[in-house]
């Protein structure tokens, strides 16, 4: 009897050291799970991009630079060829009325005072000046050689086309580049400001007051690309003519 309650309790006692063993094994099991589940996994890390470029935005100035003979003529060939389809687009009455090539003959060499409203002298003559000096600005002129260039585009314009209707002006003559160039140094000042706000609205009334800077000829429009890399930033500018 003894034999069998020693040998029942070794039984016992080795049940209960199987038992505390599996338990502690189970355990440790569950655990590495843990372990393996809350250890963040370490991606391979990017290529780190050391300079990038954004997105490229323009800045409008005039660059003033010399030309040669043959620009100067290309230019004012170019406006000039341009009166002969404004003048009887805008006056087309006047042209109708008056515009003859019997009055060309002998309104040829003619200078006169003319007695129109001053609406035309101090108002449109103004601002058609105002519109060559923008133009010849936009072509890269300085603004002393834009006046010179608006004054021969201005002569030419009322010797050899406005006498197919009426002989040629004195007041045009020094109104039209003289007080067109003062009104087109206001226009361009203004016009800078209002197209480098970066507002639309700016953008819109800048290039409606001065035309020149929407067309292909305008030498004055800046490329400007930041550009940012690690422990530098930068400015690249681009012009082209």
């Amino acid at each position: 009897m003894a034999k069998t309650i020693k040998i029942f309790l070794i039984l016992t006692l080795m049940s209960s050291l199987s038992f505390a063993n599996n338990a502690n094994s189970d355990s440790f099991s569950l655990g590495g799970l843990e372990n393996l589940k809350s250890q963040p996994t370490e991606l391979p890390a990017l290529p780190k991009k050391v300079q990038y470029q954004r997105k490229s935005n323009y800045y409008y100035t005039y660059i003033d630079r010399e030309h040669t003979f043959e620009e100067n003529i290309n230019n004012l060939a170019a406006i000039y060829a341009v009166t002969w389809v404004v003048y009887p687009l805008t006056q087309p009455s006047t042209v109708k009325e008056k515009g003859s090539l019997e009055n060309y003959r002998k309104n040829f060499g003619q200078l006169v005072f003319d007695k129109d409203e001053p609406f035309w002298n101090w108002f449109v003559h103004p601002i058609s000046g105002s519109q060559l000096f923008l133009f010849y600005r936009a072509r890269g002129y300085s603004r002393s050689d834009a006046l010179t260039m608006s004054f021969i585009s201005s002569t030419l314009f009322e010797f050899t086309v406005e006498i197919y209707t009426e002989p040629a002006s004195v007041q045009d003559l020094y109104q039209t580049p003289v007080l067109g160039s003062v009104l087109g140094l206001g226009l361009e000042k203004l016009s800078l400001y209002l197209l480098n706000t970066g507002n639309v609205l700016g953008k819109i009334i800048g290039h409606a007051i001065n035309p020149s800077t929407l067309f292909w000829f305008y030498e004055g429009k800046v490329k400007l690309i930041p550009q940012v890399g690690k422990d530098k930033a930068g400015l690249n500018v681009h012009i082209d003519w």
